[in-house]
């Protein structure tokens, strides 16, 4: 999985959560976002990419 794809889970998983639409409906107690939270730090190590941009902190790279 691509980390756009996992970035895009990740936010379907925080919308389901913040709905109410927990896992229990499906008798599973395993937390989805914090899955995809550790999938997506993961890869970021792995690709040596940050967080963030560097256009997102408000500091113009020159």
């Amino acid at each position: 999985m691509d980390l756009n794809q996992l970035l895009y889970h990740h936010q379907i998983a925080l919308m389901r959560k913040g709905d109410g639409e927990a896992p229990q409906h499906c008798g599973s107690h395993f937390d989805l976002v914090s899955h995809y939270e550790r999938r997506i730090s993961k890869l970021r190590r792995e690709l040596g990419t940050t967080q963030y941009p560097y256009w997102a902190d408000g500091q113009a790279q020159l």
